[in-house]
């Protein structure tokens, strides 16, 4: 049974959009609960697969073109692991692509015309369709390969491209070639298996959209059977509250620069003196390793803070801060205050470059009345001055970030990395994921010397217009 639900999905090409809320997992819990859930991923695929199947017999005329898009997709490689995995573990080594990453806030996203974003080196597009349903495709007409980004929704639901009008249901068929000479003729154009365009699973949680970077015929069972590393207590988004609502910023550096300067708080009271820290008040600080690297579930660490409470570059209030790593985007800081928690995800969009969402938010139930209080009367004109400070917080290391990556695609190594005291230990881990558990990651475009090679200006590094107001709803009006 199994073999045969394996060949009929098989035998599709374009994707269907997945439910808003994606089942099989569990959110993330630290690597101790992973192997809790393999076991409900074989109940998942059992509960799903009726639906996938039935899904992907509508399909089955894309099939043709499946095979040459894995393979160019397959071709590119680029940084993040400086050893490879040995044969011997290959068959368990981390896929990149079958994994839900974040792409944009909902809110940011215009419903009214198509959106272009990148992942892992791929240009795809995001629009809404009649039935309110977001749709991920890839960011290219098969007829003469410009970017339906730049076409239009049309009011019968489908994706129309600009350049000759061809016409793409929501699953990425071809519906209509308005230069076929007679419908015969645009039926047959119009079914052939070259006319789809790739279509990428979709969901929305915690007010963030989320693609799956697999557009394969398998993808919608293993999609279904994978929740997004989304946090615990955002489940119940009635008991948080939302001290700085989601944020986010294109970096102009590689996603492993950036998850390792998420994992570094030692930096703060450094790069960000006089933002939200202070260099001439730094105190030593310790930090452990509290579950090793695994290569789906990651690590934590943990940093114990100095219990002098009035010292701003510390964490916490004296309790050790837990940081999670859970692949292959998020890092959680748990600290030791009223329920508060930061969290971001660090998204490969192409080589060399990132994207970084940002929210802090604390527990409703442990949280002091006059916080509860002051986010309840908080207008929302002021998230503009929340993203201002998250910019300026940002601007303090971006510039030397950018050359840290640089200096690293052009014949440097993180090995090289002289790392002596234990505030590193983060950054250990992440090397030691990245290079022998996740491999390097499978850029959809070749990454050339050029973009690292290319000489910016400070002005160009940090870009606040092209990073993120003209992507923002509340800075760019």
């Amino acid at each position: 049974m199994q073999r045969a639900l394996g060949q009929l999905v098989h035998s599709s090409r374009c994707s269907v959009q997945t439910p808003d809320v994606a089942v099989g997992s569990r959110p993330f819990r630290g690597p101790t609960a992973w192997k809790q859930v393999q076991r409900r991923k074989a109940k998942a695929f059992s509960a799903f697969s009726t639906k996938a199947v039935k899904h992907a017999s509508q399909q089955q005329r894309c099939q043709a073109t499946l095979q040459l898009d894995q393979e160019a997709t397959n071709k590119h490689s680029s940084e993040g692991a400086e050893a490879a995995p040995s044969s011997s573990h290959s068959s368990s080594r981390f896929s990149w692509t079958k994994q839900w990453y974040p792409v944009s806030i909902v809110e940011d996203l215009e419903t009214y015309k198509p959106n272009a974003i990148k992942l892992l080196g791929k240009s795809l597009v995001l629009w809404k369709d009649t039935d309110d349903q977001w749709r991920c495709f890839d960011d290219v007409c098969p007829h003469r390969l410009v970017p339906l980004s730049e076409g239009r929704i049309e009011t019968d639901g489908t994706l129309q491209c600009a350049y000759h009008g061809w016409r793409f249901d929501a699953h990425g068929s071809c519906t209509t070639i308005p230069q076929a000479e007679d419908p015969d003729q645009n039926q047959k154009a119009a079914g052939h298996p070259r006319a789809c365009v790739a279509s990428y699973p979709v969901q929305v949680q915690h007010h963030l959209l989320w693609v799956w970077a697999d557009a394969s015929p398998n993808a919608q069972l293993e999609c279904l059977a994978k929740q997004p590393a989304v946090i615990d207590e955002l489940q119940e988004e009635d008991k948080v509250i939302y001290m700085h609502p989601w944020f986010v910023r294109d970096m102009p550096f590689g996603a492993d620069i950036l998850l390792e300067n998420v994992l570094d708080p030692s930096h703060v009271p450094f790069s960000h003196h006089g933002v939200i820290g202070n260099r001439d008040k730094v105190m030593p600080q310790s930090m452990h390793v509290l579950e090793p690297a695994e290569a789906e579930s990651g690590f934590v660490v943990g940093v114990e803070a100095i219990k002098n409470g009035t010292n701003r570059t510390q964490l916490g209030t004296g309790k050790m801060t837990k940081m999670f790593f859970q692949p292959p985007t998020l890092v959680k800081y748990k600290f030791g205050g009223p329920g508060m928690q930061m969290i971001t995800y660090c998204t490969p969009t192409s080589p060399g470059r990132s994207r970084l969402f940002y929210c802090l938010v604390a527990d409703k139930q442990k949280a002091p009345k006059a916080m509860k209080r002051a986010m309840a009367l908080r207008p929302k004109w002021l998230l503009f001055l929340n993203h201002f400070q998250r910019n300026n917080v940002l601007d303090g290391d971006t510039v030397f970030l950018h050359g840290q990556d640089c200096y690293l695609h052009q014949g440097g190594s993180s090995q090289k990395y002289y790392m002596p005291t234990t505030m590193d230990k983060g950054i250990v881990s992440l090397r030691k994921w990245l290079g022998t558990l996740a491999g390097p990651i499978p850029w959809g475009t070749p990454a050339t010397p050029d973009i690292w090679a290319k000489e910016y200006t400070r002005d160009d590094i940090l870009s606040r217009y092209n990073q993120h107001t003209q992507h923002c709803k509340h800075c760019s009006k």
